[in-house]
Order: C-alpha cells, then sequence, then structure tokens
C-alpha cells in the first residue's frame, strides 16, 4: 500500500533522477566533468549557440508548417496538398548529413553563404518541417465533419469554424507533430558545426576525431539533455493550450 501511495512520485521524479546519475557516471568516467569545467566558458557559448539554433529553426518550422498545413486543408487548395506532402516527404527522407550537404551545395547559387548559421537553419527548417505539416492536415481532417456543418448551420463564417473549432480540437495532433519536429532539430543540430553552424556539435566531432570520449561526452550529453528538456516544455505548453474538455476527451479515448 505504500509503494502505492509513492507510485505517483517515483514515476514523476524516478527518471529525472535517473537521468542526472547516469550523467554523472558518464561525466565523472570519461573524464567530460573536468573537460568541461576547464572550458566552461566555451561549454556555455556553444550551448547558446545551440539553443538558438533549435529555438530559430523550431518557430520557423512550426509557424510554416502549420500554416501549410491549414492551407492544404482549404477548399480550392486541396489539388495543392499531394504536391506539397510529396515535397516534404521528399526532404524528410534525406539523411539529416545529407540535407547540411545541400543546403552548403545550393544556398550559394542564390547568393547565399554556404557556411555558417544561415545554412544551417535552412537544413534544420526543411528537415523537420514535414510532420508538422503532416500532423496538423491530419489534425484538422479528423475534426468531425457533423461539428463543422452544425456550426456552419448556425452561421458561423470559413475563419470562424478553422479559429474555433478545427485548430482547437487538431492541437494535440499538431503539438505532437511539433514535438516529432524538435526533436529531430535537436538531433541534428551538432551537425550544423561541419559547415560552421556553431552548437555542442563542436565537441562532439572534436572528441570523434581525437578519439577522445570525455571531449565527445562533453557535448553529446547536453544535446541529449536539451531534448529531454524541449520535451518536457512542449509537453507543458500542449496541456496549457488546449482545452480541458478535448485533454478530458483523450484521456478517456485512451
Amino acid at each position: 500500500m505504500q509503494i502505492r501511495l509513492f507510485y505517483p512520485f517515483i514515476k514523476k521524479f524516478g527518471v529525472m533522477a535517473a537521468t542526472a546519475i547516469i550523467v554523472i557516471l558518464l561525466y565523472q568516467y570519461y573524464g567530460a566533468l573536468e573537460y568541461t569545467t576547464k572550458n566552461l566558458s566555451e561549454f556555455f557559448r556553444l550551448t547558446l549557440e545551440h539553443f538558438f539554433l533549435v529555438i530559430v529553426s523550431m518557430a520557423t518550422a512550426a509557424s510554416i508548417g502549420v500554416s501549410l498545413g491549414i492551407i492544404m486543408t482549404r477548399k480550392g487548395f486541396e489539388r495543392f496538398g499531394s504536391a506539397i506532402m510529396a515535397i516534404v516527404n521528399v526532404w524528410q527522407s534525406v539523411p539529416s548529413l545529407g540535407v547540411i550537404a545541400l543546403a552548403y551545395a545550393f544556398l550559394p547559387l542564390v547568393g547565399l553563404s554556404g557556411i555558417g548559421v544561415v545554412p544551417a537553419l535552412v537544413a534544420l527548417f526543411f528537415h523537420a518541417v514535414a510532420p508538422i505539416v503532416r500532423n496538423t492536415v491530419a489534425g484538422i481532417q479528423s475534426v468531425s465533419k457533423d461539428v463543422i456543418e452544425a456550426a456552419t448551420g448556425m452561421g458561423m463564417t470559413p475563419n470562424q469554424i478553422l479559429f474555433r473549432i478545427e485548430i482547437p480540437n487538431a492541437l494535440p495532433v499538431i503539438m505532437g507533430g511539433i514535438r516529432t519536429a524538435t526533436a529531430i532539430i535537436v538531433g541534428s543540430a551538432p551537425l550544423a558545426c561541419l559547415i560552421g553552424g556553431g552548437g555542442l556539435g563542436f565537441w562532439i566531432f572534436t572528441g570523434i576525431a581525437l578519439m577522445d570520449m570525455g571531449i565527445m561526452m562533453a557535448g553529446a550529453v547536453p544535446v541529449a539533455l536539451i531534448a529531454m528538456l524541449f520535451d518536457a516544455l512542449l509537453a507543458r505548453l500542449e496541456r496549457i493550450v488546449v482545452s480541458e474538455g478535448i485533454q478530458s476527451g483523450e484521456y478517456q479515448e485512451a
């Protein structure tokens, strides 16, 4: 009985505690903690660069991906939906390193540098926008047609139906796509250092080049922690933006 009482507490904080212990042990065993302490200013600089890459590319992918998904579900634009989805799926199928290489190769053709933060952001955006577009379309299309017909019968305009009915009901699915895209961005961001985009990937690839596990772990573990942090923040944001009625409905269906 006592174990059951503490189960919610263990479920909530047990994973965090276990993760913290594993991180500390790895840091200590491979010498990553000592390396990070000696290069603390560089660690903060690389971490800030990594956060910048993730936040900017995620915000851009979310805004454009949701907008494209909405456009694809509007009357008169359905015929363009398959073409748009084919394009984003092609980008999604290209490996992360391939997207970075394509950005490096093609951006100079349009007058932009192939090295630096901009091509890294472009590559991360294209690699992560597909799940957002896909989930936005799926979420809006899953809204009951009876509800939409009832709203139309009440005199609501298409824009009112979109913003008051379709998007609120599709938010859980949309947020799922954004969380997936964020995981892709955080995992792919270390590759940005290969074209001068900065970030914690600099330590990861430096450690690989020098065959030094301490340097590599000093870059890899924070990347994993950043991924967990963004997923937790987005899960919290989802609970805030999704109405309680829809959340309770999901819980009952589950």
